[in-house]
């Protein structure tokens, strides 16, 4: 090959390097930038779901000795998303010792809708050890967005009614009775109705039934027992009805 052949490819290699360092600088200062300014996120917090248990609040954890060596837990949680919900909500109650040690846990499952406060109960759960406190911790989310979580999971609010409530108290025992009206057009395959003895704020115990087959436009007797205490009158009581069809 001769020196001049030569040169000329050397040349126009060169040309063609410098053509292309140029239009790489035009499409990264100015064409690149304007692209990314005009194309829409893909994903937003409605279309977008959570990917952490971060949007879910452990509230706190009231304890009620039901029985010698036995506990009724009664913990808040409480869901700050209000596009997301969760499918499957998987916890734990954790008692310490006072250095924050955990000695035993008891696990759960529950479900959340989107912007929901709910209560869950540990009905009077054999304690292996002395403990200093009890704490939730939310261990995993299955999140469904708030526009299909009925149509997926069959999880709903549901509308329903209480009437006839009654509570009584026996040497042992106190109870609150009444009827739920599924007031609602649709079935649950299951509705948990829950008492809270005492106040949200001053709580003196927990404990709830299930009811299996709620049929739209039913009514459906229930029945809720708790260990007797000097200080619980089932005529202060609160009624919470959590539906799961």
């Amino acid at each position: 090959m001769s020196t001049r052949r030569a040169k000329q490819l050397i040349y126009g290699t060169l040309y063609l390097l410098v053509v292309l360092i140029v239009c790489a600088g035009i499409y990264f200062v100015f064409v690149r930038p304007v692209i990314v300014a005009s194309t829409p996120s893909l994903c937003t917090p409605s279309t977008c779901a959570p990917t952490s248990t971060a949007p879910i609040v452990a509230g706190t954890v009231s304890m009620f000795i039901t029985s010698p060596g036995h506990y009724t837990f009664l913990a808040q949680v409480a869901n700050q998303s209000a596009d997301y919900g969760a499918q499957v909500l998987s916890y734990e109650i954790d008692l310490d010792d006072a250095s924050g040690t955990v000695l035993q846990s008891i696990p759960g499952e529950s479900f959340i809708y989107p912007s929901q406060t709910k209560y869950l109960a540990a009905l009077n759960t054999v304690v292996t050890s002395p403990f200093d406190h009890a704490s939730l911790v939310i261990d995993g989310v299955s999140w469904l967005a708030s526009s299909t979580i009925g149509a997926i999971t069959g999880i709903a609010p549901g509308q329903f009614a209480v009437q006839n409530v009654q509570g009584s108290v026996a040497p042992t025992t106190v109870s609150v009775g009444g009827q739920l009206i599924n007031t609602s057009v649709a079935s649950y395959g299951q509705v948990i109705v829950m008492v809270i003895f005492g106040t949200l704020q001053n709580p003196l115990g927990v404990s709830q039934t299930a009811l299996n087959n709620v049929a739209a436009g039913s009514t459906n007797n229930f029945s809720i027992i708790y260990p007797a205490e000097p200080n619980i009158n089932p005529a202060v009581s609160q009624i919470i009805v959590y539906a799961l069809r």
